[in-house]
């Protein structure tokens, strides 16, 4: 969600006092005028401030945060922003004016073959991110994520051969979605000598010299990354002999 026109809805509460809409207000938005809600009445007439909150694709729970979990299909995955304000109501006031942040990480992924494997053909078959957590609540007073738990993979190409070049990059995205939205947190790497841990690139692929096959099956590349909220990342895929791995930790091509 980048622009006013791609904002369609958001869920809206607020709490005043010890008074909570937990349940949730569906704002349908046009052109970035959200449409639909109204001020808690005994809040206008005790005029106190109200806070305000809004959510794209979360959940509210009990009005303190949102609940989110990134979808693992990954073209079906939803941007979640996030707007606060406080105000108190007077006739003269007949909306609310909310500036939405993102609160997620937002990934684009590219891959080439390594100048090291110019020599070789490689064909692609799937690509796989293993080991990000999906799961999070979203504190809205301190607008910080915590809770950060469950474990997902997260398939970025499964097709046909995907011949791979030493020169261009290629996009592993389609129409339906270049990003990926991921809970903010930091990845630890798979560190390429034991059994596979922490996170890593899950690859199935064949390795071709001179006409003949030297690997066929799948590979594993360590991936380390710190990804921050509100931030887009371009994450570029660079295979090559030092970088692939059996699952046990030997190099497929010394």
């Amino acid at each position: 969600i980048t622009t006013k026109s791609s904002l369609t809805g958001f869920t809206l509460n607020y709490q005043y006092k010890d008074v909570t809409s937990s349940e949730g207000i569906d704002i349908e938005c046009s052109n970035g005028k959200g449409d639909g809600g109204s001020w808690p009445s005994d809040a206008a007439e005790g005029n106190y401030l109200v806070n305000w909150y809004a959510n794209t694709n979360g959940t509210f729970v009990n009005g303190l945060y949102i609940d989110f979990t990134v979808d693992e299909s990954t073209f079906d995955q939803k941007d979640l922003l996030v707007a606060t304000t406080s105000d108190t109501w007077s006739h003269s006031k007949g909306a609310l004016s909310l500036t939405f942040d993102h609160a997620c990480t937002a990934l684009r992924f590219f891959v080439k073959k390594a100048t090291n494997l110019k020599d070789y053909t490689l064909n692609v078959t799937n690509i796989t991110l293993c080991n990000v957590k999906k799961h999070g609540e979203y504190v809205l007073s301190s607008e910080e994520w915590r809770s950060v738990d469950t474990d997902a993979n997260f398939t970025l190409y499964d097709g046909t051969d995907l011949t791979l070049n030493s020169t261009d990059y290629i996009a592993l995205t389609d129409t339906k979605g270049p990003w990926l939205f991921m809970i903010p947190q930091t990845l630890t790497p798979w560190n390429g000598t034991s059994d596979l841990a922490n996170t890593y690139f899950q690859i199935t692929c064949t390795i071709t010299q001179n006409a003949s096959e030297v690997y066929s099956g799948t590979a594993y590349i360590p991936f380390g990354a710190t990804l921050q909220k509100g931030y887009q990342h371009d994450v570029k895929l660079n295979i090559g002999k030092n970088s692939l791995y059996q699952a046990h930790g030997t190099k497929i091509i010394n």
